[in-house]
């Protein structure tokens, strides 16, 4: 088998923490122990540079915040041009669309490589839209006309975008469908996978004495980037009627929106809400094995890597039935599903996961959709890619 040599480009690169950062990190290092030589291209700060400065295979590109004052755009293409100096790919793979994304464009058509690009974000959601446009005119961000408007110049740009790519990977079945309702035909579906966790040896009771929680409530867990398009407010606004069943919520992570929530929360006097704030990884497994059901509300999400690691800990999921993440509860018995704008029944499912959880087995599920799976399908896709234009080079 030939050993490929991979250039990601990707905007999030650690310190920013995302569903896109842990694939690409994951990715890198299942190809790597597979003998492929993988590449990373990524704009970033000085924290960036200082994570990856032992890492000759890390190309970081300098340059000035973006709006966000998250994201860096990288303008640093002198190192680009050096770094990359004499450097063949079998593949270049895109996992933006934007300048990271046009990069890999331009790589890819001058080292005569494949392009392949992953759609990871919903960026023409309404939320997306609303947060974009909110980072330069934020009395607009919620005017229906703009948004409309910023969608239809969106799709367009992702058409055009996606039409230079030989493919387009989505990491669902929901996305698939969504690119083509939206022109983009040329898509392969390979879902983002995780590492997943073998037996963790702590129990329930463990894990809750390590948190300080309480033994005889129920929990609902939240564990990601608290932000607008992640649908927090729904989990506030269920909050009294899951504490009238017994229910406590934990709201982990950090995000732009996190101070927003606690208020929100203090102003609706509820009790049964709390935000530990930013978790590590290391302490992650704790609150996986010590909460009854895992939600993520949101139907924004494109792949739900969170809700992965969470069955991983054999911790069922509670989703929306609309969006990419109801697909784990169809491939096994993983969890609920739950209509988003009906708190009753949010609540009687919680109940139900909680007070039946021998029912499922979320861990067998998330065995489906390992990052070594991931990765098998990932490269039957490259290689195909490359056989075809073997052929094409002999005619």
């Amino acid at each position: 088998m030939k050993k490929l040599r991979i250039a990601f480009y990707t905007d999030d690169y650690p310190p920013i923490t995302a569903g896109t950062t842990s694939y690409v990190m994951e990715m890198r290092k299942e190809l790597e122990r597979r003998g492929h030589e993988v590449f990373i291209i990524t704009a970033g700060d000085s924290k960036t540079a200082e994570f990856a400065k032992n890492d000759p295979h890390v190309i970081v590109l300098r340059g000035p915040k973006f709006i966000d004052r998250k994201h860096t755009v990288a303008v640093d293409v002198v190192t680009l041009l050096k770094a990359l100096n004499g450097k063949k790919f079998d593949i270049v793979h895109s996992h933006s669309p934007f300048l990271m994304g046009l990069f890999a464009v331009v790589a890819s058509k001058v080292t005569g490589s494949k392009l392949v690009s992953t759609f990871h974000t919903y960026l023409f959601h309404k939320k997306a839209l609303s947060k974009y446009i909110g980072y330069t005119v934020p009395f607009l961000s919620s005017n229906r006309v703009l948004l409309k408007i910023s969608k239809f110049f969106m799709v367009g740009y992702l058409r055009v975008y996606y039409f230079l790519s030989d493919r387009v990977v989505a990491p669902s079945r929901f996305v698939r469908r969504l690119l083509r309702r939206n022109g983009i035909a040329n898509t392969e579906v390979v879902e983002n996978g995780i590492k997943v966790m073998g037996n963790v040896n702590i129990s329930k009771r463990e894990a809750r004495k390590h948190l300080n929680l309480s033994l005889k409530d129920k929990f609902l867990l939240y564990l990601g980037r608290v932000d607008d398009e992640k649908n927090i407010d729904f989990l506030l606004e269920s909050a009294k009627k899951l504490g009238e069943r017994g229910f406590k919520i934990i709201i982990a992570g950090n995000g732009n929106k996190l101070k927003h929530y606690i208020k929100m929360s203090e102003k609706m006097k509820l009790t049964n809400v709390f935000f530990p704030g930013f978790v590590k990884d290391k302490e992650k497994k704790y609150y996986y094995r010590a909460v009854d059901v895992f939600c993520n509300p949101s139907t924004f999400d494109t792949a739900g890597i969170a809700d992965l690691e969470a069955m991983s800990f054999n911790l069922p999921i509670l989703v929306p039935k609309t969006g990419a993440q109801s697909e784990f509860v169809k491939a096994g018995p993983s969890g609920e599903t739950f209509e988003i704008t009906n708190v009753a029944d949010f609540v009687n499912k919680a109940v139900k996961i909680a007070e039946n959880r021998r029912k499922y087995n979320p861990r067998e599920v998330a065995r489906k959709y390992s990052i070594i799976k991931s990765a098998d399908k990932l490269i039957s896709l490259y290689k195909h890619l490359l056989s075809n234009n073997a052929i094409k080079s002999k005619v």
